[in-house]
Order: structure tokens, then sequence, then C-alpha cells
């Protein structure tokens, strides 16, 4: 927790406005008050309305389409097919968007219909320019390919007594109402606008087993064949996935902040892949700056807690798909959440493989058992296939499970107290079913993701208004704002001063453009100088810097009413002798 609150505090340091320019003129950034007024129309009571209606849909796991023998009617079918054409109807009734479904194909379900909803508001001026904005709808419980559309089976392999109530198998009120119904109130908010670029709002499926559904639209020229705009190329894509704002794993200033996931170069992916660093520069790092920029000022009292990787460790989500593809992408998630995932790597000892030899816990690990939100980490029925004849808890295969009933008020509040032996993880196997008569939730001493646990009252619909407002505002800006200058280039040094030159993008009459710099051991950008033409020599004293203090420098662009631009990718990197593009900054793919 105390971790949490130190990152907090300098959030809300870096994401002031960056200085004006110490010369030539004001460089402060501009906000649109027009955007303004488009997000005030995201409304929390709407959001936690349709949490509560994705919930109906029993489970939205992307296989089950068996469970909706009537796509196109929302007369009480189950699954991800009646889900998703709610969701599409939701889409449609916003005038100006246009809506279609995407196949796709989905290698654990291969005979199965399997897609996205895919919406858009084609852009004015630049339709072929995309700002796409995502989450994903499909739901999963205990089992990764569970189709249950109730916990009956569940109940019956923990050995629950008979009259135990069921429940809706996959809810998925945090993972995936959240992202799905913000998603929804994005689009509402913008399609009332109107933009030089396309926003694109996508509900994805088949995140669950293996980002299958965004895989498909994050290829070159399928959201072109989607949409059918000619040439469309995807400029950045903001992920949103667990925004909801769980009330139970987050406290306090939880609420006052959200954590922002954006890679580096290499990326950092893997369990044991230690944190990024300052000291290093990245497309998605690029789009966190902007986000800091363009998408959090105008959301007051709320602020950023940037996370140096692509995602918690030896975890992901849609964003990936997209990195993959060269896309600028970063993850929107809630403070903390309810489940066993560490937060990242800080700290952790480097071993000689260059990785850590441990990852990092959750932080609810160090709580005591008596913590409610310690069972935030008991996390499934840890089903191993066997030769056993039980039956299943993933819906396709014989399992072992590991849980039972609870035994005793103690278990049933806190679940089962494993003996050390277990190991550090031990409390992943603690959950126990409460079978207690009447009890509304059997499964409520589990965490509250991919089980039936994840119920639509746990999230904070205020709260996700809040991370709507930041991603709506900052798509709105980009969709308003030109291309990021090409052919950047910087000569000289940190001591001295640095040329730059660089050149509107294709397409783009612009005349003016910002030069940023920022530390090596800050995220964010200390100076700022508005500069006319392409060609411009700077010094550290007008970027805010001591002669030979290291930087790293960039350019954006400025448009019609103030609208600005990514910045050019790669940045170069100055020190007392020269500035050069960092090593390994061109392979935006790789990872660790």
């Amino acid at each position: 927790m105390r971790r949490a609150l130190l990152g907090l505090v300098a959030a809300l340091f870096l994401v002031l406005p960056s200085p004006g320019a110490r010369a030539e003129g004001n460089a402060t950034p501009k906000l649109d008050g027009e955007i303004k007024g488009l997000i005030d129309r995201i409304d929390p009571a709407r959001i936690q309305t349709n949490i509560e209606k994705l919930a109906t849909f029993q489970n939205r796991n992307a296989c089950s389409q068996n469970l909706a023998p009537n796509p196109g009617v929302d007369n009480g079918t189950k699954g991800i097919l009646a889900s998703q054409d709610w969701v599409k109807a939701q889409f449609a009734a916003n005038k100006g968007l246009k809506v279609a479904f995407a196949s796709y194909f989905h290698a654990n379900c291969p005979t199965s219909l399997t897609q996205n909803v895919v919406a858009w508001l084609p852009g004015k001026k630049h339709p072929e320019r995309l700002v796409v904005i995502g989450g994903h709808l499909d739901s999963r419980s205990f089992g990764v390919l569970d189709t249950d559309p109730t916990t009956a089976n569940l109940l019956s392999i923990a050995g629950a007594q008979s009259g135990t109530r069921t429940q809706e198998n996959a809810p998925a009120g945090d993972d995936a109402g959240a992202q799905t119904t913000l998603v929804l109130e994005a689009a509402r908010a913008l399609s009332r606008g109107s933009f030089d670029n396309t926003i694109v709002f996508i509900s994805f499926s088949g995140e669950e087993q293996g980002l299958f559904g965004s895989a498909d639209p994050a290829v070159p020229g399928r959201l072109a064949e989607i949409t059918g705009i000619p040439n469309a190329k995807v400029v950045a894509m903001l992920n949103n996935d667990i925004s909801g704002g769980d009330n139970l794993a987050n406290t306090g200033d939880d609420f006052s902040a959200f954590r922002l996931y954006s890679a580096g170069t290499p990326r950092e992916r893997g369990s044991r892949a230690p944190d990024g660093t300052t000291d290093n520069t990245s497309p998605a790092r690029g789009l966190m700056r902007f986000i800091a920029t363009f998408g959090v000022p105008f959301v007051d009292g709320f602020s950023m807690r940037p996370v140096l990787r692509e995602d918690r460790p030896g975890r992901g989500s849609d964003q990936t798909s997209f990195i993959n593809n060269g896309v600028p992408a970063v993850r929107f998630i809630e403070s903390h959440e309810c489940s066993s995932s560490p937060v990242d790597n800080k700290g952790c000892t480097i071993g000689a493989d260059g990785l850590c030899t441990v990852a990092n816990l959750s932080p609810f690990a160090a709580l005591p058992r008596t913590d409610p939100r310690h069972n935030c980490l008991h996390t499934n029925f840890v089903c191993a296939p066997t030769d056993s004849p039980l039956s299943s808890c993933t819906g396709t295969s014989t399992v072992i499970p590991k849980t039972r009933v609870c035994a005793n008020d103690d278990e049933r509040a806190h679940g089962i107290d494993l003996p050390a032996t277990f190991g550090s993880q031990k409390f992943l196997n603690e959950g126990c079913v409460d079978d207690t008569p009447g009890i509304a939730n059997p499964f409520h001493n589990f965490q509250r993701q991919h089980v039936p646990n994840d119920r639509p009252e746990n999230p904070t619909a205020d709260y996700e208004a809040r991370i709507a407002k930041v991603m709506s505002a900052t798509l709105a800006s980009l969709a308003r704002a030109p291309n990021a200058p090409v052919d950047f280039a910087a000569a000289g040094n940190a001591t001295s001063g640095v040329r730059v030159t660089f050149n509107a993008a294709p397409g783009d009459k612009v005349e003016k453009f910002i030069v940023a710099a920022r530390a090596t051991n800050e995220n964010f950008h200390r100076g700022r100088v508005r500069v006319e033409g392409t060609n411009a020599f700077v010094t550290p004293a007008q970027l805010g810097f001591a002669p030979g203090e290291p930087f790293f420098i960039s350019v954006s662009a400025l448009g019609d009413g103030n609208h600005e631009s990514l910045f050019a990718y790669p940045e170069f990197r100055c020190d007392a002798t020269a500035c050069v593009i960092p090593a390994g900054a061109l392979a935006i793919t790789a990872s660790k």
C-alpha cells in the first residue's frame, strides 16, 4: 500500500503541465474546451446499468455461442453472441457511428462463430488515420474454456450441499463488463463531435484465451477491410482492461489515480522481465506522455501512475496485439485489481541472465490473512489433468479439484489456512466454497477475476467514468491532431545546443512545431520550445537543462486550433558529446 501511495505522489508531480518555453514564445500545451463538453456527457449511472446488463448473459466466454441460439434478439438468451448483439445495438444508437461485426479465427473453438464488434466515427479530413480505443467483452470462469452458464457444475465438484445457490458462472463485472461499458460511453460522448481523423471503438472477444480477437484488427490493412476506408492505418491504440475500480481492492487515494502500462524497447513482457527505466524510448512511452498532457488534465483530481512495462509480469491484454504490429499502444487499469497478479517487478534481484531471479508477488501477499483484500489472492480450483473420472471445472477435461467446501466460519470469511509447506504462493489454493444455506454468493472468499465472484456490484462507476473521460479526451485530442513529424534528426550535444531537422507528415500543412526535451531520469518533458519551419537550433537553457545534463529530444506538430501531434519517433538522446538514436530503439517489437 505504501508503494502505491508513493507512486501516486510521484504521478501527481509528473503530470503537472510542462513549463512554458524559456524563449520563442509560450509553448504550454493547449487544451480543447469543446472536448471538455463532450466528455462531460459520460454518465456513471449508465455505466453501472450496463455492467449489470452484461452480467445477465451469464457467461460471455468467446467459445460460448451455443448459449445463444437466437442471435439478434435480446430475449434472455445467454452467451457471447447474444451479448455482442446487444453491444452492437448500443453502438448503433449513436448517430454518425458505423457498426459492423468482424469475424476472426479462434483456435480453441475453430468451428464456432467468433467475432469482434467494431464501430467507427469517420474523420472529416483524414479518415484514413485511425485512433483506436478497445476493451474486451468476453469473460471466463475458473476454467478458461468453461462455457457453462451457471455455477451448478462447480458447486457439484466442490461437494456443496444440495440447495446451495447457483449464480452466473462468469458475470465479469470488472473484467470485462467495466472495459466494455467504458468503450460504449466513449462512443456515446464522442459521436456528438466532429474530428479530422477516424475514431474506432472495438469490443474485442477472445482475449481470455490468448488475444485472438484483438490480433485480427491489429494486422495492418484489416481495419481498412472492416471499415471500407482505403489505406486506413492506426495512429495509436488505447486499451482498457479491468478499469472499474474494484471496491474491495482499492481504498482511499486509489480512487484518485489509475495505472498506465507502456512498453519500452525491448518490451518488458515476461514474468521475470525487470521493469523498464526512464533512460529508454519507445512509441508507447510517447503515447504515455500524450495522455499525461492531453488526457489527464481534463479530469480534476485524477492522476496517472505510470508503470514502465507492457503489462503486469507474465500477464497481457489487447494492447499487446497492436504493439506486435508496430502501433503505439498502452493499457489503462485500475489502481489495484482483486487478483493475485503482481503490479510490477520493481526492486527485484537481477540475475546473470538480466532477468529477475524471482518475479514479484501481488502487494496483497504481504497482508495478514484476516485482511479482506487477502481473499483477492485466492485464484481458482487448481484444475490439473488426470485420469480421475471426476467432473471437469474447465468444461473440456477431467480434473482433480483442489477446492472444497469451507469447514467453519473462519474459512468462510478468509479461506483455508494452508500450512507453510505449500510454499510462498499457498494463498492461491486457499479459496473454499461457502455452502451456508441461503448464502447469496458461495464464491465470496475468492479473487474477483476469472471467477463467479467478479460480480456487477464490485466496480465503482464514478471511478470508471473518470478513466473513461481521460481516455475519451485523449482520443478526441489525437483525432483533431496532425500526424507526428517525419524525418526527425538531432545533431549537436547537451552542452552547446542541438540542431533539429524534420518535416511535416505527408498530407499535413503544418508550419509550427514544438521541440521538447526530458531528462534521462524523468518520464515527462521538462522544457518545450515553439518553432516555425522545419529547422531549428535550441540550447539546453531554453529546454530547462544545465549544460551537459543529458536529455531526450523530439518534435511534435501544431495543427489547427493548436492541436498537437504525438512526438516524432525515435527520440534522440543527447549527452555532453553527441546526440544519437539509442541502441535498440528501432526494434520496437522486440521483447524480454
